[in-house]
């Protein structure tokens, strides 16, 4: 069982309660957005319009995760000392959105044979759009923290997965129906999807606006980002049970390895249309719904180490069940893509809900820099798995995908159950 929680000031009831609700808006509406961006269907599609190059389609996909690590560190140094950071939070996350729109445009007018453009556009689309996360990412979950206590945190995480994860479902449907062979002409059917994404991307943003933010402790500040730097490595280094989970939290992070290459895998070893895209769509946000929800229950219940272990089974089953397929196999396509949707609905509210319990609040953003750049890892995980599927297989792809994450399950095993921030 979980100890007392551990943070260290009272939270106003009434404004737990608004700020849940719009806290909660703004994370479904960004994950509706999501599913007509979505990375393990829709834009894989996308760029095999583009490119035949599966390496060149991982070395894109790459620069999600680098966009989102590298700024982390930086960040939470450039926040420590300030009580407040929601302006900080809203100018950057209005970045993504202005290049969601301008991509869109892009596609809109652009034709069939123009693929330099619409490559080069994505890209620079992609980076601003993962930038923008990833230098709102540490102050956004410490937003999160200082405005909603412990217990509810895998309630509201859990429900945002199940509800968001439910309109996206239906998301994949219209989709489906978007890049049929019945749909708008190319591109400007990839043109709709992007602009539906970005619609909804505005919604949450304007949700988020609405969080009144609290004043928080202010992290000291360990002089230039340099010295910053040399104190994480001093933190790392004298607490075991953080190497711990941050090494759990890497081995999960394989999941990304051929994460774009199922529905490439689908379609070359099992014939399966662009009709299929949407149904497998609606498949992985259906594991997303179902397991954000198991995992934040989970989570506020019996503690996070639960929901880290309830991902891993998850992030197994994928790539093993992906070992069986033999021909068309739609019912087993559609349990892997369920199963894929369940890894990304899921593994974000264990490991982050693990990590706030860990420390104390005026820790709490050099803490969440820490977890979001141990990541780093994860960066060449897509390029190793457009390097395997082009120089080996998709099988050996799905193969050590799903060794390193039964590591990851019998490693985080051994994390504790209960939260160490009050000793």
């Amino acid at each position: 069982m979980h100890s007392a929680p551990s943070d260290s000031y009272a939270y106003n009831p009434l404004e737990v309660r608004r700020n849940f609700r719009f806290l909660f808006a703004d994370c479904i509406f960004f994950i509706f957005g999501m599913a007509f961006i979505d990375l393990s269907t829709v834009i894989p599609a996308f760029l095999s319009t583009v490119t035949e190059s599966s390496l060149a389609i991982g070395l894109i996909m790459a620069i999600r995760p680098a966009s989102q690590l590298i700024p982390q560190l930086w960040a939470a140094h450039y926040l420590s000392g300030r009580t407040r950071h929601k302006s900080y939070l809203m100018k950057v996350a209005s970045a993504s959105r202005v290049a969601t729109l301008l991509f869109a445009l892009t596609l809109f007018f652009s034709g069939p044979k123009d693929r330099g453009l619409m490559l080069t556009a994505f890209i620079i689309m992609f980076a601003t759009f993962w930038l923008s996360e990833g230098f709102l990412g540490v102050s956004w979950t410490d937003l999160a923290a200082k405005t909603i206590p412990e217990r509810l945190r895998g309630r509201l995480w859990g429900s945002t997965q199940a509800v968001g994860g439910l309109g996206a479902a239906l998301a994949g449907l219209l989709v489906a129906k978007i890049l049929s062979s019945n749909g708008l002409p190319y591109p400007k059917n990839f043109a709709l999807l992007v602009f539906l994404g970005w619609i909804l991307f505005s919604i949450s943003f304007t949700f988020l606006s609405f969080v009144r933010e609290p004043d928080g402790p202010a992290e000291k500040q360990n002089g230039s980002f340099l010295e910053y730097a040399k104190s994480i490595k001093r933190i790392i280094s004298a607490d075991g049970e953080l190497k711990r989970f941050l090494l759990v939290q890497i081995l999960s992070a394989f999941y990304n390895l051929p994460f774009a290459f199922y529905i490439i895998y689908a379609k070359k070893a099992s014939g399966l249309g662009g009709g299929a895209v949407g149904l497998l769509l609606s498949a992985q946000l259906l594991g997303s719904v179902i397991w954000g929800a198991l995992a934040g229950y989970i989570s506020d219940r019996r503690g996070p180490k639960s929901a880290i272990m309830l991902t891993a089974l998850a992030g197994v089953a994928a790539p093993a069940l992906a070992l069986l397929v033999k021909g068309q196999s739609i019912p087993l396509w559609i349990m892997i893509f369920f199963f894929l949707g369940a890894v990304s609905g899921s593994i974000y509210i264990g490991l982050t809900n693990y990590l706030l319990e860990m420390c104390k609040p005026g820790e709490r953003r050099t803490y969440i820099g820490i977890m979001n750049t141990a990541n780093a890892p994860a960066l060449i995980f897509p390029v190793l798995g457009g390097i395997i599927v082009q120089e080996v297989s998709f099988t050996a792809a799905f193969a050590l995908t799903a060794a390193a994450i039964t590591l990851a399950l019998i490693l985080a095993s051994t994390l504790k159950s209960g939260c160490r921030a009050q000793a």
